[in-house]
């Protein structure tokens, strides 16, 4: 007989179920960033609410076989139903705080990022939605991107490190942004560290250990 135990359920000093808000730029990077630690926490009971900065508008695509007019014309709506399904796989709540894509400038002279978009508004005006979510959803922790560069240098990444400092700060302040509801201080604000060496080692070795071609040898060949 196989005897299934599930785990504790996560909960504070109050007997409450403990909150998680993580803040990310895009729909797909609650997927590709930290997508089995959520999955854990979920089935663990915490509540995880994912706060959504940006539509992806100007988001690429990757797989060939949607490199079409039609899904490029429409690409808003089908990342909100790509961010739908991924809110009920992970099972997770997910807000949007309503901000345009920045695009990702590239090449040696990129243009200057969109009037209008996430990464050029200011930070008191993009602070504020977040520090709405904080005040009603209380969370005991937020998760944000690494201070250094986001994550990848994408400018809205970055901006979604500024901004959830920002908030976490100032939700706790009952001077700031009176109009958003009563203050409220998360615990812990965490960073994640995406491409870190360590975790491309042990990626590489992973891959390899089970036989596959790894895409990660030649990155670290690479590495400086």
């Amino acid at each position: 007989m196989t005897i299934m135990l599930r785990p504790a359920l996560r909960v504070d000093a109050k007997g409450e179920r403990l909150r998680l808000l993580e803040v990310h730029a895009h729909p797909d990077d609650e997927s590709s960033r930290g997508a089995a630690t959520t999955a854990k926490y979920v089935a663990e009971g915490v509540d995880v609410i994912v706060a959504t900065c940006t539509g992806g508008e100007r988001g690429s695509i990757l797989n060939p076989a949607m490199d079409r007019p039609d899904i490029l014309a429409n690409i808003a709506d089908i990342r909100r139903q790509e961010m739908d399904r991924a809110r009920e796989i992970l099972g997770v709540r997910q807000v949007w705080l309503g901000f345009v894509d920045s695009g990702l400038p590239e090449g040696e002279n990129p243009p200057p990022l969109p009037e209008g978009s996430f990464a050029r508004t200011e930070l008191s005006v993009a602070v504020a939605p977040l520090v709405k979510v904080i005040r009603s959803f209380q969370p005991h922790v937020m998760t944000t991107y690494n201070e250094s560069d986001g994550g990848y240098r994408h400018p809205d990444h970055v901006m979604c490190h500024k901004i959830s400092v920002a908030a976490f700060e100032r939700a706790a302040d009952p001077d700031a942004y009176p109009e958003l509801g009563a203050a409220w201080q998360p615990l812990k604000l965490y960073y994640s560290f995406t491409f870190h060496r360590e975790r491309t080692v042990a990626l590489d070795r992973a891959m390899v250990a089970r036989g596959l071609e790894s895409p990660y040898t030649e990155r670290l060949r690479q590495w400086p």
